[in-house]
């Protein structure tokens, strides 16, 4: 922030009352020519199609750490259309983690999602707003740590996509998670790591082809495809308490996302 001080300074007199980090990461992903533009699309939408995500998500945090700890809780009771959604998506399937340097994991189990039953009761636009609301809440508690640190700090995407069919999936499903990713790449930048598509079925090369269109060409350059984490562990619980399984697991992960952030 001391390095771009005077490029944050120029952004901000154009109006916006937001944090000197909100300015850097936009600074940091488009350059400082194009950032004040991107910073002005960003807050349009914060403002507009994503008033509803930022609202609840801002709301939950501040529910969830009230007590100075993290209950989970209000951030799942406020999350838009949770109630069609709940049945079908938990913490089974869904799970944020840290790594070591206190970055964050957002772990998805594709493979364990019905998401042909998920999409008989949502639109695509319902889930794509429940996937931003999930983006919003990690981008403030990874602004709240990279403050806390004095480091910037990330987000990487572990998506198991063991027992995934390519002939039972949800193409609705699919344009959810695309939507949701464009969208991020633009109003959340400097915020994701790698993408790491995990323990794909033999059919690799279809589902290579099937899965790397979801994400924007952004994203697509931090693609990682690897056989291993997640693969043998039952409860994604057992990756967010210390242990054996918690051990392996972030030493996987750690082999695969850099260290130059």
């Amino acid at each position: 922030m001391q390095t771009h001080s005077s490029t944050i300074g120029s952004i901000r007199q154009g109006g916006g009352t937001y944090t000197d980090l909100f300015y850097l990461r936009h600074i940091l992903e488009f350059g400082e020519e194009e950032a004040a533009a991107k910073v002005q699309d960003t807050i349009a939408w914060r403002n507009g199609a994503g008033s509803n995500v930022v609202k609840r998500a801002g709301d939950a945090v501040t529910m969830a750490t009230a007590d100075g700890g993290w209950n989970n809780e209000p951030v799942l009771e406020r999350a838009p259309h949770y109630e069609k959604i709940k049945p079908f998506i938990t913490g089974k399937q869904i799970l944020t983690t840290s790594t070591r340097n206190n970055d964050l994991i957002y772990c998805v189990r594709a493979g364990k999602i019905n998401d042909v039953g998920l999409m008989a009761e949502v639109s695509v636009e319902e889930l794509e707003e429940f996937f931003l609301y999930a983006k919003e809440i990690n981008c403030i508690v990874a602004d709240q740590r990279s403050m806390q640190s004095d480091r910037l700090c990330r987000v990487a995407l572990a998506n198991d996509l063991s027992g995934v069919s390519l002939f039972n999936s949800s193409p609705d499903f699919r344009k959810a998670l695309s939507q949701s990713s464009t969208i991020a790449a633009s109003v959340y930048p400097s915020v994701n790591r790698e993408t790491l598509l995990l323990n794909l079925p033999k059919l690799l090369s279809a589902l290579v082809k099937l899965f790397k269109p979801i994400f924007p060409k952004t994203v697509q350059k931090k693609l990682k495809f690897c056989n291993g984490p997640l693969k043998d562990i039952e409860d994604l619980a057992q990756i967010a308490r210390e242990g054996a399984e918690r051990t392996k697991f972030l030493d996987q992960i750690h082999e695969l996302i850099s260290d130059d952030y």
